[in-house]
């Protein structure tokens, strides 16, 4: 039975030749800066950013690379298929998480729905498009969620987490992370049968998953099993925390942000930093905070009549992102591209004297599955699912049929 998911052969690391795993592991390609690039290709000429990110484009060198790490066994394939069981331990605002989920193969074409819930950008799918081709690979993992918690995810979990793991290491944040190899086909199979029974939103990676969509519709007579994609397989637990993605923008006249046209709509108060973050949690209307020289404010709606008079019928009036760009945005005469963070200290720094940072509330899971099963997509940076899964645990070589 062809299952959503499925156990496959991973390429990896090899752990003679690898002793310390947290030097060639990495973040998803597309929250690498360049500082970062830097710092991570100086803790090891094997680290996993080396054939995620070309050297000025150099898309043949990056193939070359690629291979070379192979036919060196840097990295080599096991010979049985397995899944991957991984746990990340992190810290947010003083309060320990656990996420834990397998790293699998899933199916693309299958009549169990996956939902995007982004849109995407030409550009990154471009890159992406020409690494694949070079490649002949899923290189990182998108990350899916199931709708509802899998009894069968926590008890696989309990019982690998007392067991010595496949590797082990620290992401760039320094966050701890463990990985067990699920070799037993009777675990395999129960997790197989766990995921059919769920719909699943992707999370994050979705240039990756267009463009491994569109490499299988055009390659999949040359490649076996080209409709699955490599994935990182998650369920709605308490681990699964999304930061919010603040917007800085230029701000032509500070009448724009708040002047009449804004004080029709929202009250408007001066704060500390402090007291925003904890106003912004506790508003059930519709609000978020404003840093503009130096100083905090905090927006909330009057009436939450108006959105549904602005937003009638729309499924997107209750979120957060698109009202602030379709309606706030637009009171506050701003065009132009945001810059977008996570971190209220490095919006505090990209606004500087002449911008504004918009401070936003973190888009609450159920909306996101809410809107991805009416089969709407969200818009861009409007969750930021943390911490990023990292790239160089497991990858996934296509193989040629036969």
């Amino acid at each position: 039975m062809a299952y959503t998911i499925k156990a496959f052969r991973a390429t990896h690391y090899n752990p003679r030749l690898i002793k310390n795993f947290s030097t060639v592991t990495c973040p998803p390609y597309d929250v690498i800066n360049k500082k970062q690039e830097f710092l991570l290709k100086n803790k090891s000429p094997y680290n996993f950013c080396n054939i995620l990110l070309t050297d000025n484009g150099n898309y043949k060198a990056l193939g070359q690379k690629f291979r070379q790490w192979v036919s060196k066994k840097i990295l080599f394939a096991d010979t049985k298929e397995s899944l991957y069981l991984y746990e990340q331990k992190f810290t947010i605002h003083g309060k320990r998480y656990v996420r834990f989920g397998v790293l699998g193969l899933l199916r693309m074409d299958g009549k169990k729905a996956i939902f995007p819930h982004e849109y995407t950008l030409k550009a990154p799918k471009i890159d992406r498009k020409k690494i694949i081709s070079e490649v002949k690979a899923n290189l990182s993992p998108v990350f899916v969620i199931a709708s509802r918690p899998s009894k069968i995810l926590k008890i696989t979990y309990r019982h690998y987490s007392k067991t010595r793991p496949f590797l082990k290491f620290k992401d760039t944040d320094g966050n701890p992370s463990r990985v067990w190899k699920i070799e037993n086909s009777s675990w395999i199979k129960k997790l197989c049968e766990e995921f059919d029974k769920h719909k699943l939103v992707i999370a994050d990676g979705h240039h990756r998953f267009e463009v491994s969509y569109n490499y299988y519709k055009k390659h999949k007579k040359e490649f076996a099993e080209l409709n699955y994609i490599l994935a990182y397989i998650t369920d709605a637990q308490s681990g699964l925390v999304i930061l919010p993605t603040h917007r800085v923008v230029s701000v032509k006249n500070e009448a724009d942000i708040f002047g009449p046209k804004v004080s029709e709509y929202f009250y408007i108060n001066k704060t500390s930093e402090k007291e925003l973050e904890k106003k912004l949690m506790q508003s059930k209307e519709f609000s978020f905070g404003v840093y503009r020289n130096k100083q905090f404010y905090f927006l909330r709606l009057k009436n939450r009549l108006i959105l549904d008079k602005i937003f009638k019928g729309s499924v997107y009036k209750n979120l957060d992102t698109y009202i602030l760009h379709k309606f706030v945005f637009t009171l506050c005469n701003i065009e132009g591209q945001p810059e977008y963070t996570h971190e209220l200290s490095e919006a505090k720094k990209l606004a500087g004297s002449d911008k504004a940072a918009f401070i936003l509330k973190p888009t609450p899971l159920a909306a996101v599955f809410k809107i991805a099963n009416q089969g709407y997509r969200l818009p861009q940076k409007s969750t930021y699912f943390y911490p990023k899964v990292s790239s160089g645990i497991v990858l996934r070589k296509f193989e040629k049929r036969r």
